[in-house]
Order: structure tokens, then C-alpha cells, then sequence
């Protein structure tokens, strides 16, 4: 294979794209309010349309290494993976319906905002941005560092110059145009991963024969495997870890993330708020099932002769760039726009780190001490936020091509343990009353702790060998068909081994599973931490409604109780919110009372006047009565009135 295959062609719509992304920095940057304030930079004016919403919160958490991965997990592992969508798809409506409208309506810039308004304490708060904050760094390294070395490998082109090209742009057009270059790149972006991913699809059927016979080769290696319902958590994967684990994996990007929060609330109302995470259903759909028929088309194209095995590539991630070099060389400018879109995947997740880490790191950090900055100042403080890391990203992708799979490792670790307890605290927040501020940072770090233990435990434990077999039979020889592969002494499949015991038994639970447990274990210490240090909840009285999922407790409620006396505490609910309306009310009756010497009347005054505190929904108007009941004997002036008057 040539090293280099890139055409002039190629170069251009490379360079195209990447112009295209600069130029939407440079357009916002001078556009509008020319990103003078926070609420512009970090918040695009909270005027941002529905649909360019959806797709950048789309393109913010499909990366380049989904785009390269999931190809790559198809191709050895089978078109189970694709099962995963139905499990994913339920996490941005979880973030539509349940937290994003809690968010919406607090306009928060950070997240993290929420646990100290919650738990009436500093400390939850600061540490869950600290959480964050390292997730992201580390996790800019690996978006950084994963697509360079694929591209690179294959490509041509120097990995440190793919790191540099990558970061540097983004960087750029983060720290000018603020929210809405970010969010309009992403758009732009998303579109030219859709028209890179497949072009690559049709490209590979068509070499193949068409689609009829590429699932065909598929079924026939064994690649045609959707459906397993083996409930043992030490599976790869089966239905029950590619749906409710799944689910998990995807629930904290959707529903308490810092990135998707600042683009939920960037949106002019709450309506577009809501249906643009609900576009990512079809969306995120469409995205993974093409990845997925992707990765059958690299299988089916590489049936007698597997890359792996020949050593044609290093690991499984360059198999995709491997084959498009190859497909691709009689097709000037398709190599570029395949590159082009690898390159857009990195961009939208790096924009999106860079400033969500300037939003966190001046909201739950910096702006408690220096308060006083003005905004324009305090905008300034959160462009050089932005600017210094999308360097500090940079510096961490070299880390990891330096120091290898060591640093890689624990990048990765570390990423995928800190979103679990995060889910874990803000459930707490949000669904139990009864948890408190040191219940959440206990189980927070209990959390984390777990998570990171299993993640670690399972790296350095013996891996499972659940590859579906590949074969280099027709490496050497172009006669060789699907039908001598699949009957080949070498093309078996390989049977995990059960025999787990002590810790390994433990650390062989699929990794789908993780997640999940990590937020179970966080959200079941924290509750029984608070049970224990109840003096903590008392002290903060009652939660506010505008702090709660009330549709979790509605279906709370409905699991729990006749639907009789549900309806009944509806019309009562109903009832309340009609009052509110109600202006005070005052009425005076007067009722004649017999005395010995006189005729005095009795006089009630009942004056109702509606509390309309928008922390206390929930309360029932104030019912104040006054009565004057004055027992005393008139004078005899008032005597004489009287009596003239009778």
C-alpha cells in the first residue's frame, strides 16, 4: 500500500472543510454583540432554533471515535452492537421530558449550579465540577489522539500534524465565535459525517455486488447476530447489556452534562429545547444503524483476507481508514471527504469541551472569588478559559502518543467512571427528598470509586476471547470464495471461557454493565448516608418544587397508590392553580347579638390573600380571619345613640 494516496482533489475539500469551520468563528466573532458578554459566549444569547440545536448536542457526542469504532466493533464482533440504539435513544427522551425542563427553567450556565441550590453545600458542587473538569481533559486527549493515529497510519500524514491541524482550528474558532460558532460548525459538521459515512456504505456494497449480497457474505460468517438473551453479565453483550446498559452509557451525555445542558438552555424556549433532544432519537438512529451496515460492509470486503491478521493495520480502528484508502483510490476527493468527515467528529467534540470547561471553570470556580469583575472583563477571563484548553487538549493528545497505552488506559478509565456517579448524585437531587449534602458526596465518591476500580480491574484481568473468526485464505490468491473461508480449518469461533473465579469473575461483568452499577451504588449509599445524618435534611427544610422531577414522582406516585385518590389529589392541585389568579378578597358579615342592656353587633372580617412565591408552589393560599369581638359594655353615649335610634 502507498503511504500516501492523497490527490489534489483531496487536499482541497480537506482544506474546504476546514476553512468552512474557521469562517463560522470569524463571521460570530464579529457578528451581533461581537461575543462581548457571558450569555452570548457561553449561552448564544439563549436564542438558538431547535434544529441547529439537535444536531450540534448530535454532533457533540458522536465522535471520531464512534465514527471509527463502531465500524471496527461490527466488523469483529457482529451486528448485535446495532441493538445498543434501542437502549440509546431512550436517554435523550429522559433528558427531554425529565431533566432538561428542570434545567430550562433554573437558567443555569453551569450544571453544577444546581447541586449547591439542592443540597445547600459548596462541597457537592465543587466536586462534581472537579469530576468534570478532568473527565474533559483527559477526554480531549483521547478525541484528539485516537482519529490522529488511525488517519495517520494509513493516511500518510504525520500523527503530531493531524493533532496540531485539529487542535489549533478548533481552538480557534472556539475562543471567537463563543456558543454559536460552536453550535453552527456542528451543524455544518454533522452534515459532512452523514455524507462521509456514506459514501463509504455504498461505495463498499457496490464492490461487493450490492446490498443483497453483502448481507449475505454476513449471515454466512456469522456476522448476522442480533438477538441473544443470555441474562449472564459476563457476555459481551447480549440484548440485555446492549439495551438497560446501554441506556446507562448514554444517560449522563443526555440528561446532567454540561455540554448538553449549555445547549438545551441556549435555546430561545423551552418547547424548542425539548423537541431539539428529541430530534436526536431519529437522529442518533440513523447514525449508529449506518456505522453498523458500515462495519458489514468492511467485513464483507474483507472476508478472505482480514487486515488484522495479515498486518496490514495495527488495531481495529484503522481498518476503516485502511479500506477506504483502498476503495477510494480510483475516486479523487472521496479520501478527502472521508478525512474531512473523521476531522469533523474530533472538531464538534473538542468546540464542545472547550467551552463547556470555560463555562464551568469561571461559574463553579473562578466567579466565587472574583464576583466583582465586570461582564465585559468576565467575558474576557472566559475567552482565555477557552483558548487555554484547547492548548492544554493539545498538550494531553501528545501525552498519549508519547507515553502509549499506559496513559491511554487510564484516559479512558478515568472518562468512563466519572459519569456515572455524577448521574447518581444529581438522581439524588432531584427524585429523593429525604438525601442530603453528605449523603450525595459520600456516594459520589463511593461512586467513582467503584467504577473506577472495575474499569482498572478489568484492564489489567485476563480479557475474554469473544472475537468472531476472520480468515487471510485468499490473502495470496484472488480465486479464493466466501464458501472456502467459511468451511477453512482456521475459521472457528471461539468460546469464552466460563471458568472465572474470586476478583476475575468480578472484573469479567461485560462493560456495559459498569455504568449502570455505578450509579446504582451512588444513589443507594448516598440515600442510606442521608438516613443516617438526617440532622443534615432537617436542616434544609423543605426541597422547592422547582428543584424536583415532578414527573418522577408522578410515576412514583401512580406505581404506588389507587388511581382513585391520585385523580382526587388533581383536582385538588387544579384547584390550587386556578386560586392563584384570585385577587385578595375581603368581606365583612355582620351579625346582631342580644345583651342585657344593649344590641352590639358582631363583626367578622375574612380577609384571603393568595402567597404567590414562585419557590413554593405547592402552597396553599394564606387564610387570615379577623374577628372583632369586643365583650366590654358600650359607654353611655353609645347607649343613648342607640337607643335613639331604636
Amino acid at each position: 500500500m502507498e503511504e500516501n494516496k492523497f490527490q489534489l482533489a483531496d487536499y482541497i475539500i480537506f482544506g474546504v472543510m476546514l476553512l468552512i469551520s474557521v469562517g463560522i468563528g470569524v463571521f460570530y466573532a464579529c457578528a451581533g454583540g461581537k461575543q462581548q458578554t457571558n450569555r452570548e459566549f457561553l449561552m448564544a444569547d439563549r436564542s438558538m432554533r431547535s434544529l441547529p440545536v439537535a444536531l450540534s448536542v448530535l454532533a457533540s457526542f458522536f465522535s471520531a471515535s464512534t465514527l471509527l469504532g463502531t465500524p471496527a466493533e461490527v466488523y469483529v464482533y457482529g451486528i448485535q452492537n446495532w441493538i445498543s440504539v434501542f437502549g440509546a435513544i431512550l436517554a435523550p427522551l429522559t433528558g427531554a421530558f425529565l431533566f432538561g425542563p428542570m434545567f430550562f427553567k433554573l437558567k443555569l450556565v453551569s450544571v453544577y449550579e444546581y447541586l449547591e441550590l439542592r443540597f445547600h453545600s459548596k462541597s457537592v458542587r465543587l466536586f462534581a465540577a472537579a469530576l468534570f473538569i478532568l473527565r474533559l481533559i483527559m477526554g480531549m486527549g483521547i478525541v484528539l489522539y485516537g482519529p490522529s493515529t488511525a488517519l495517520g497510519a494509513v493516511t500518510g500524514f504525520p500523527v503530531w500534524a493531524i493533532i496540531l491541524v485539529v487542535g489549533g482550528v478548533c481552538t480557534f474558532y472556539t475562543t471567537l465565535g463563543g456558543m454559536k460558532a460552536v453550535i453552527w460548525t456542528d451543524v455544518f459538521q454533522t452534515f459532512v459525517m452523514f455524507a462521509g459515512m456514506l459514501a463509504v456504505f455504498i461505495q463498499g456494497c457496490i464492490k461487493v455486488g450490492g446490498l443483497e449480497e453483502l448481507w449475505n457474505i454476513n449471515y454466512q460468517g456469522g456476522r448476522i447476530n442480533f438477538f441473544d438473551f443470555d441474562p449472564d453479565p459476563h457476555i459481551r453483550q447480549t440484548f440485555w447489556s446492549l439495551t438497560i446498559g446501554m441506556y446507562f452509557v448514554w444517560l449522563y451525555p443526555y440528561t446532567v452534562d454540561q455540554q448538553m445542558v449549555q445547549r438545551f438552555s441556549s435555546a430561545r424556549s423551552l418547547s424548542d429545547a425539548r423537541f431539539a433532544l428529541i430530534c436526536n432519537v431519529p437522529g442518533m438512529f440513523l447514525l449508529i444503524t449506518l456505522c453498523s451496515f458500515t462495519g458489514l460492509a468492511l467485513y464483507a470486503n474483507y472476508v478472505t483476507c482480514d487486515p488484522l491478521k495479515n498486518g496490514d493495520v495495527a488495531n481495529e480502528n484503522q481498518l476503516l481508514p485502511h479500506f477506504v484508502m483502498e476503495v477510494f483510490q480510483d475516486l479523487p476527493g472521496l479520501p478527502g471527504l472521508f478525512v474531512a468527515c473523521m476531522i469533523s467528529g474530533a472538531l464538534s467534540s473538542i468546540s464542545s469541551m472547550l467551552n463547556s470547561l470555560a463555562a464551568v471553570t469561571w461559574e463553579d470556580f473562578l466567579k466565587l472569588r472574583f464576583s466583582s469583575l465586570s461582564e465585559r472583563n468576565a467575558t474576557k477571563v472566559t475567552r482565555t478559559l477557552a483558548f487555554l484548553y484547547g492548548l492544554l487538549g493539545i498538550g494531553m493528545a501528545f501525552a498519549v502518543k508519547e507515553m502509549g497505552g499506559t496513559v491511554l488506559q487510564a484516559s479512558l478509565a478515568f472518562n468512563g467512571s466519572a459519569g456515572a456517579p455524577l448521574v447518581g448524585v444529581f438522581i439524588l437531587g432531584a427524585c429523593f427528598t429525604s438525601s442530603n449534602w453528605v449523603g450525595a458526596l459520600v456516594g459520589g465518591v463511593l461512586g467513582f470509586a467503584f467504577s473506577m476500580w472495575g474499569q482498572i480491574g478489568k484492564y489489567l484481568s485476563l480479557p475474554t476471547n469473544a472475537r468472531l473468526p476472520t480468515s487471510t485464505l485468499g490473502c495470496h490468491s484472488n480465486t479464493t470464495t466466501v464458501d472456502d473461508v467459511i468451511m477453512s480449518s482456521d475459521y472457528k469461533i471461539n468460546n469464552p471461557d466460563p471458568s472465572l473465579e474470586g476478583l476475575d469473575r468480578f472484573y469479567g461483568i461485560s462493560y456495559l454493565w459498569f455504568s449502570a452499577l455505578g450509579v446504582i451504588i451512588t444513589v443507594c449509599v448516598g440515600l442510606f448516608v442521608s438516613w443516617c445524618t438526617k440532622g443534615q435534611t432537617e436542616k434544609t427544610g423543605k426541597v422547592p418544587d422547582r428543584l424536583r422531577l415532578k414527573m418522577w414522582e408522578n410515576i412514583c406516585m401512580g406505581l404506588c397508590f389507587p388511581p382513585h385518590i391520585l385523580k382526587k389529589e388533581m383536582k385538588q392541585k387544579q384547584l390550587q392553580d386556578q386560586l392563584k389568579d384570585v385577587p385578595s378578597i375581603t368581606y365583612t358579615y355582620r351579625q346582631p347579638r342580644s345583651s342585657i342592656l344593649i344590641l352590639q353587633p358582631l363583626e367578622v372580617t375574612l380577609d384571603v390573600k393568595l402567597d404567590q412565591r414562585a419557590s413554593s408552589s405547592d402552597d396553599g393560599p394564606d387564610v387570615k380571619t379577623q374577628a372583632d369581638d369586643n365583650n366590654s359594655l358600650a359607654d353611655s353615649s353609645s347607649v343613648d345613640k342607640i337607643l335613639a335610634k331604636s
